[in-house]
């Protein structure tokens, strides 16, 4: 975004911002710098349009409507204060720890520069993560597929992406990206097949580029629960014995009866990206799960386990 066009975007926040009444366009022109500068009434329209998309893409609340409920007035803008501004932040010392963590999560990829204003803002508000708080542990989560950055972009901007996969061309609305035990997928929805759709970056035969125009859809609000219904396309299964009340995040775990469940606990069919990422899970959770079926994954845990204890 040039210099320009986002001292216009501040301007005409600002002046959404500080009025009770709804401005009208006429005003608005009168108001904004940058507005004041088109070479024509379709130019002004054009900018006025955009920069409306704009706030509202990063979610500012734009409000319609008119000055005198009585007459058909000319139709005018304004930003409610009380839904723009966000009420006092406050966090726990363990919250600011993990927020401090995310932020090292992060650093080296194109989400830096996102994870960098996350951090100015919460220093506004007066919540930014203490560095003492956080401790003295490094997370990493591998990003060094060379499609991560592009996909993470196409995501942020709502353009569509080309890439190959299975030596095929494929065509993706990007809507969001998972991580499961080191291995990343991107989630969207595929207009070729039409339907929703799961991608491996590391299964990536050709580069991911992005195509077409910024905006070019929308994400949808149940997008969480779309791609917990939705399991990845290598996606591995087995049965676990959960300890009953005791949490777990599996993507619709289906019950089941199997004959060497423990007591005190239930047993599940459960679907994860790889064989790797059910021992993982299972493993990590030590006596609170148990991997019945199939054998040879039951045999990574119990190796997987005993690797960790010597």
């Amino acid at each position: 975004m040039s210099a320009r066009k986002s001292e216009r975007l501040v301007n005409l926040l600002i002046a959404l911002l500080s009025t009770r009444r709804y401005l009208t366009k006429q005003e608005l022109r009168e108001i904004v710098e940058g507005y004041r500068l088109s070479a024509s009434d379709t130019a002004f329209e054009r900018q006025f349009e955009r920069d409306k998309d704009e706030l509202r893409n990063i979610g500012v609340l734009i409000e319609t409507g008119s000055n005198d409920p009585f007459f058909d007035d000319e139709e005018g803008y304004r930003i409610n204060r009380a839904e723009f501004e966000l009420p006092p932040l406050d966090f726990s010392p363990e919250e600011l720890s993990a927020l401090g963590l995310a932020g090292q999560v992060w650093q080296d990829t194109v989400a830096a520069d996102h994870t960098a204003q996350a951090f100015e803002a919460l220093r506004a508000g007066g919540a930014a993560p203490d560095p003492t708080l956080v401790p003295r542990v490094r997370p990493l989560l591998a990003v060094a597929t060379p499609d991560f950055d592009t996909i993470y972009a196409a995501i942020l901007s709502r353009t569509e992406i080309t890439f190959g996969y299975g030596g095929e061309a494929r065509r993706l609305q990007p809507w969001r990206m998972l991580q499961r035990r080191g291995h990343w997928y991107v989630f969207g929805f595929d207009p070729a097949r039409e339907g929703d759709r799961f991608f491996k970056l590391a299964r990536f035969t050709a580069p991911a580029a992005t195509v077409g125009k910024a905006g070019a859809f929308t994400i949808p609000d149940d997008v969480a629960e779309r791609a917990q219904r939705l399991a990845p396309a290598d996606a591995s299964t087995a049965v676990v014995a959960v300890r009953d009340g005791d949490p777990h995040d599996f993507p619709q775990p289906e019950p089941v009866a199997h004959d060497a469940v423990p007591e005190g606990y239930s047993a599940f069919r459960i679907s994860l990206s790889t064989d790797d990422a059910i021992v993982g899970e299972v493993a990590a959770a030590g006596p609170d799960m148990v991997l019945l079926d199939p054998p040879e994954l039951r045999a990574a845990v119990i190796e997987r386990l005993r690797a960790v204890a010597s």
